[in-house]
């Protein structure tokens, strides 16, 4: 096999693997942000959920020791 053959050929490889890889990382980032953005709602949910929690043990304790 001749130099120039060695090359095409490894060319032939590589190109579509860098193609393929640089997809792939795009697709991960991609992900990891929506991640993220789910995690940041998720968070503001159950903090809004111990807020009202605790809005509900205060009227609860106000209601009880006003007697």
């Amino acid at each position: 096999m001749t130099d120039v053959q060695m090359m095409t050929l490894a060319l032939a490889v590589i190109i579509p693997l860098s193609i393929l890889l640089l997809c792939s990382n795009s697709r991960i980032t991609e992900a990891k942000e929506t991640l993220r953005a789910e995690m940041i709602a998720l968070r503001m949910e159950i903090k809004a959920g111990f807020e009202r929690l605790e809005a509900k043990l205060n009227i609860h304790g106000m209601e009880h020791h006003r007697r």
